[in-house]
């Protein structure tokens, strides 16, 4: 598993995150008065529709709790 910084200012931050071959997470992270927004989208085609959300005072709970919606999500549309 590789995390690359795609694009960062102070508002929004993009990371990539390669998990296999063909397989990515892409988390776009927004800064909010009240702390974090994370939406987190994968590559796969079948699922391009599903984003998960993930909003929290700390950066790096946004983010896990994006990627675990969007975990839930993957889950249910099977």
């Amino acid at each position: 598993m590789r995390i690359v910084t795609k694009f960062q200012s102070e508002e929004l931050e993009i990371i990539k995150i390669y998990i296999s071959l063909g397989f990515t997470i892409t988390v776009e992270i927004f800064r909010d008065p009240e702390g974090y927004k994370s939406l987190a989208n994968n590559s796969f085609p079948q699922h391009d529709d599903l984003l998960g959300i993930g909003i929290h005072k700390n950066k790096k709970e946004s983010v896990i709790l994006a990627i675990n919606d969007l975990r839930k999500l993957m889950t249910a549309s099977r």
